[in-house]
């Protein structure tokens, strides 16, 4: 499997885990907020396993913002148990993008 192929796989299983959070925990402020917005993880999973070079961009970007926030959702003491999980997933992701880009970087 390849660099994008897995990260888009991850993003996947966070655009349908970020979602499934209300059926978890409730519908709290906390936890509709961040499941509707990891919701767009799965349009861009599809997008990365579309093996295009675009997607990788927006792949480094998009989770980062993510993975920030789930860490401050740590920090300020609101996470679940997905939480975690779903930040371990967002870095993970960026580091995978990021490699891939270096990766198929054109050759001059």
């Amino acid at each position: 499997m390849t660099l994008q192929r897995l990260a888009g796989a991850l993003m996947v299983l966070s655009g349908i885990t970020h979602p499934s959070q209300i059926l978890l925990y409730g519908t709290t402020p906390e936890v509709v907020q961040p499941s509707l917005v990891g919701a767009l993880f799965l349009p861009l999973g599809l997008w990365l396993l579309s093996g295009r070079r675009a997607p990788l961009w927006v792949g480094v970007a998009f989770p980062l913002v993510g993975g920030i926030a789930s860490v401050l959702r740590i920090l300020d003491g609101s996470p679940n148990p997905l939480t975690h999980f779903h930040a371990t997933i967002d870095f993970v992701v960026v580091g995978l993008c990021a490699m891939a880009l270096v990766r198929k970087r054109p050759q001059a």
